[in-house]
């Protein structure tokens, strides 16, 4: 077994085994040097049954991760053409998601609002009776919300049990303990809220490709790395209403070619991987192994 970091958590959640814990195995799937200062060499540990992985060392409390808008999960850096191409995919992003409502929203909240883009396209779907919130860890909003308002994480109690439609958009693999944080996503729900969740898959296709420049990985920041299996487990174990499940293609090459070389995400990687995006999706689509997971369920 690996001395540099420990053996993995007790995680007591597994889907394939009938004792309900995980098989960590003896040795990490992979070893990382992250560059980090908090976490500068973390192990990432699978179980052999239903596919979950953890990160480790563990960290009770992520938020020294995100003292400022500096990791690429704010997106603060995209050039115009890049943030005009995804500005249009939120937009057609947020309509699908309010299409998938079984009533007329009156309150949306984006947990974990990154660079503001989702919680704005979802204000512009809305008619303006719907309030819609983004919530993150910061005091201040960022950039460009458009309609959207801002409230941390902090000053959010107030949203309790009351609202219609909650997206968690890469978010949920950014905490050690999942079922602690499903079940702060579900106590912003009213009874028959729908929740969205997207999260990076484990399995995708691209992990043996890139090996350890995968983006799929991003450590230390993925406390959490979800197979299908686990996540559709976790679902389960809250009892929520799975109304669809759906095989993400996402921006896995630019991030994954910028960590391999060793660069920032660009507007020129940008630009490769969206070239190479058919050959992306043609190759997710027949293994059947995306780059990312999203579960759209209902809260009883």
């Amino acid at each position: 077994m690996s001395k540099a970091v420990g053996a993995p958590i007790h995680y007591q959640h597994c889907s394939g085994l009938t004792s309900g814990s995980c098989n960590f195995g003896s040795a990490p799937q992979i070893t990382l040097e992250t560059g980090n200062a908090i976490a500068p060499r973390v192990e990432i540990w699978k179980c052999a049954q239903c596919g979950h992985g953890v990160t480790l060392p563990a960290m009770p409390d992520v938020a020294p991760l995100y003292e400022a808008r500096g990791s690429e999960d704010f997106l603060t850096r995209d050039g115009i053409a890049v943030r005009a191409l995804k500005q249009r995919a939120f937009t057609k992003l947020a309509h699908a998601l309010v299409a998938h409502l079984p009533t007329k929203p009156q309150l949306i909240v984006d947990f974990g609002i990154g660079n503001g883009m989702l919680a704005s396209c979802l204000a512009d779907a809305v008619s303006a009776e719907c309030h819609v919130y983004g919530l993150d860890f910061f005091p201040e909003a960022p950039g460009s919300i458009g309609r959207a308002s801002y409230r941390s994480f902090s000053q959010a109690s107030d949203l309790h049990g009351m609202v219609d439609l909650l997206t968690c958009f890469h978010v949920l693999e950014h905490d050690d303990d999942s079922d602690m944080m499903l079940g702060k996503l579900l106590a912003f729900l009213r009874p028959g809220g729908t929740l969205v969740v997207e999260v990076p898959n484990m399995d995708c296709v691209w992990t043996p490709w890139f090996g350890k420049s995968c983006a799929n990985w991003y450590a230390p920041f993925h406390r959490v790395h979800f197979s299908r299996r686990s996540l559709h487990g976790l679902f389960e174990r809250h009892r929520l209403l799975v109304v669809a499940e759906q095989d993400i293609c996402g921006p896995t090459f630019a991030l994954s070619f910028a960590t391999l070389l060793g660069v920032k995400p660009s507007g020129f990687l940008f630009a490769i991987s969206a070239a190479l995006r058919p050959l992306q999706w043609l190759a997710e689509k027949l293994t059947q192994r995306p780059s990312a997971l999203r579960i759209i369920a209902r809260k009883p």
